[in-house]
């Protein structure tokens, strides 16, 4: 990955990741999540560990380092990720069969 790429991607997750991620922490909350069960503030704290995991993964390419310090760096970017996938699930499980109900409701299975 070059590093222009590396860069738009560390804009493109502070666009998409980052801003929505602290809005939901501060209190917002969009449409589909007014009425949720599970507190709001889990789906922002998700976005802020994937954003981590992108800087922790993207910084050290922008900055020209080694490739022994790129593949340490990945290593750690597993970290923010894991709590991600954490996060998510108990907020899906603290969401309750609700919300998965109004899901095969729309559409799903």
């Amino acid at each position: 990955m070059s590093t222009s790429q590396s860069g738009g991607l560390i804009v493109g997750g502070a666009l998409f990741l980052l801003a929505p991620s602290v809005a939901v922490m501060t209190a917002w909350r969009p449409g589909f999540l007014r009425d949720a069960r599970a507190p709001a503030p889990l789906l922002g704290a998700v976005g802020l560990c994937v954003y981590a995991a992108v800087l922790v993964e993207e910084i050290p390419r922008v900055a020209g380092a080694s490739a022994d310090a790129r593949g340490t760096c990945s290593s750690i970017g597993l970290g923010p990720m894991g709590t991600a996938v954490g996060l998510f699930i108990l907020y899906e499980t603290l969401a309750g069969p609700d919300r998965r109900s109004r899901k095969r409701r729309w559409g799903g299975k």
